[in-house]
């Protein structure tokens, strides 16, 4: 049946019956019940709503009515299956004192050739489901009239008898029997934050993409394995490889006002949630830490503030914020020197440092980096640097200090071309404020790096092609807390200073592409898990979705859409050839002698002269370019 069909079908029906009423003689009856206003059928799907209108409880079963609509809000009738599931929270401490909420999982129903319960198609987008029986002793649990219940349901991964597919969908439902507003939640992540590093994130085949739908089951009450339950599950998968730093809490219990309990993490400490990062530590039997056979007396010890203090940042970020360096102006000679202002600054008073770096005891390290060539990126495998606090500024007063920089590689041709400037640095810290280097217990912390561009008189808004962004990076590493060569996390500006394609490939290897330290090899290297010394590294979403780390430019497109930008250079391998830029590019996921056999076919160079490898023969986006049959932004998973 097509969509027309369904559609006509569901017409007729609604004529008939229309017709089939006028007919009748009679009295008239009385009125029934105001029906629900009709949605108009909707004829194609990508992605399913489900709204819950309500939970009744008869003679103790449960009885949940919803409704399905598609991204039109347009009526979806006929699905064929879904999944119910039920489950309890009980209330902080109601298991014992110092002891959090705790969800209770009754039971998960499953309905489609046949049904436990009494599943009706109301034939209109709203559905009832009907419960076998009470959840009054189910899977052990006593139910509770005043407790906050949830049901789930789960819909999708299957299609309407026309064949049109239905998108997994999970909706969670929070009610309680009196009817009254909640008086308790567990609401403590969102999937969304889980997304921002996972893309995707759904289990068990895929039929469950909601932090909502995990907990219902991952409690005490339906597995086994004490493991499983979710704190301590979610909690100890992410102690190996986790992106950032673990014991910063908030990168996942983000400080969201839209969750009820999102302080949760630090106010109601308890064995079984810390202990599943604190491995070390055995609480009954006191090893590691005084004995203790329950929650009861956590807090005594570990109260909210302090919990918060040693598992966030805020002294650190507090202190950081009393300082920022910035270049104000740049220029360079037609000897390749640069003279460079620093401008030290204080954000948190609005005022500048008077004196410079290397008078400023609290300044443990400040470099400033140059490299020339922005549109060919760069003309040398090592930007020349300086490091301020080692170095008497050439002019300069009231905050403002004057530095060069010398032996810049200008490649005769290139005098209009623009040059590239990082700066990055660390400080020392105690108690929220910046001290003397020399403080005892003083921490060191890095400074955010930053990147600018110049040419021959100043600097300029012009420089080296944005293609990542710090932000998309931080989806994962956290604002620039991926420090690389101790201080160095401008992954947006700074790296490409250095990691450009005068780096070379080992022309010996099976894949000379993911042996080369130039950015944009590197970084699809050390994410696909090729990179030596990076084999174990398991990326958390999906490797093809491009997005995760690539912008769009001005005009809105993609910056990993063919064709590639011109200033894109080919891969320089250690033998003195090259590979095409396109098949550098590619080769480091699509490796397999397939793949490369089809990009020369395409006019690719492996291997070849610096000459054949900038010809230009590559005509990839003929098939991949945009709005083209294969194009990379349509076969790439690309949220």
């Amino acid at each position: 049946m097509n969509k027309f069909a369904r559609f006509s079908s569901q017409f007729s029906l609604l004529l008939a019956l229309t017709t089939l009423l006028t007919a009748c003689g009679g009295s008239d009856g009385n009125d029934g019940s105001p029906g629900e206003p009709g949605k108009p059928p909707a004829m194609t799907i990508t992605s399913l709503n489900i709204i819950v209108d309500k939970v009744a409880v008869t003679d103790g079963i449960a009885q949940v009515d919803y409704q399905v609509s598609n991204q039109d809000d347009e009526a979806v009738v006929g699905i064929p299956s879904a999944t119910f599931i039920a489950a309890q929270l009980l209330p902080q401490g109601a298991t014992g004192a110092g002891n959090s909420s705790e969800w209770q999982h009754f039971t998960s129903e499953t309905c489609a050739a046949s049904c436990p319960g009494t599943f009706v198609d109301h034939k209109n987008g709203h559905y009832s489901y009907r419960f076998s029986t009470a959840y009054n002793g189910m899977n052990g649990v006593t139910f509770l009239n005043d407790a906050t219940q949830r049901v789930v349901i789960k819909l999708g991964g299957d299609a309407l008898a026309d064949g049109t597919a239905l998108p997994i969908t999970n909706q969670h439902y929070d009610w309680q029997t009196s009817g009254n507003t909640l008086a308790y939640t567990r609401n403590l992540v969102t999937i969304e934050t889980c997304n921002s590093c996972h893309s995707n994130l759904a289990f068990h085949g895929g039929r469950y993409n909601q932090v909502e739908t995990c907990v219902t089951c991952h409690n005490s009450k339906k597995v086994s394995n004490p493991a499983d339950i979710f704190p301590q599950m979610i909690h100890s998968k992410h102690l190996t490889g986790f992106p950032q730093s673990i014991s910063n809490c908030q990168t996942c219990h983000v400080d969201n006002p839209d969750l009820a309990e999102r302080q949760n993490w630090h106010r109601v400490p308890t064995m079984e949630a810390c202990g599943a990062c604190h491995t070390q530590i055995n609480f009954p039997a006191g090893q590691g830490h005084p004995a203790q056979a329950d929650n009861s007396n956590c807090v005594a010890c570990h109260n909210a503030d302090w919990t918060a203090s040693v598992h966030g940042n805020e002294d650190q970020m507090a202190a950081l914020a009393q300082f920022s360096p910035s270049i104000s102006s740049a220029s360079m000679d037609a000897n390749g020197t640069v003279t460079v202002a620093v401008t030290l600054s204080n954000p948190a008073t609005g005022t500048v440092y008077s004196e410079s770096a290397d008078k400023l005891k609290f300044i443990s390290d400040l470099r400033v980096y140059a490299n020339w060539g922005t549109s060919f990126d760069y003309s040398t495998r090592s930007a020349r640097s300086i490091r301020l606090p080692e170095s008497t500024p050439v002019t300069g007063s009231n905050g403002t200090y004057t530095y060069t920089i010398s032996g810049l590689t200008v490649p005769a041709g290139t005098e209009a071309d623009h040059g590239g400037l990082a700066i990055q640095g660390r400080v020392c810290a105690k108690d929220k404020v910046l001290v003397d280097c020399s403080t005892e217990l003083a921490e060191v912390l890095v400074i955010k790096a930053s990147h600018s561009y110049f040419d021959m008189s100043a600097l300029s808004a012009t420089g080296r092609r944005e293609v990542i962004s710090n932000a998309n990076c931080a989806s994962c590493h956290g604002d620039q807390q991926l420090n690389i060569h101790g201080a160095r996390n401008d992954l947006a500006g700074q790296c490409q200073l250095c990691h450009n394609p005068n780096m070379q490939a080992d022309a010996t290897a099976a894949n000379p592409s993911i042996t080369s330290f130039d950015f944009k090899q590197l970084i699809h290297g050390i994410h696909t898990s090729q990179f030596a010394g990076f084999e174990d590294l398991n990326y958390p979403g999906k490797i093809g979705n491009c997005a995760q780390c690539h912008i769009k430019d001005a005009a809105g497109v993609s910056t990993v859409a063919l064709p590639l930008n011109s200033a894109v250079q080919p891969l320089a391998l250690n033998n003195g050839t090259f590979t095409s830029p396109i098949a550098a590019v590619c080769s480091n996921c699509h490796s397999s002698d397939t793949t490369h056999n089809h990009m020369m076919q395409q006019g690719a160079v492996f291997a070849g002269t610096k000459a054949d490898a900038t010809a230009g023969t590559e005509t990839c986006a003929f098939c991949h370019g945009q709005g083209a049959v294969a194009d990379i932004l349509k076969v790439h998973p690309i949220n």
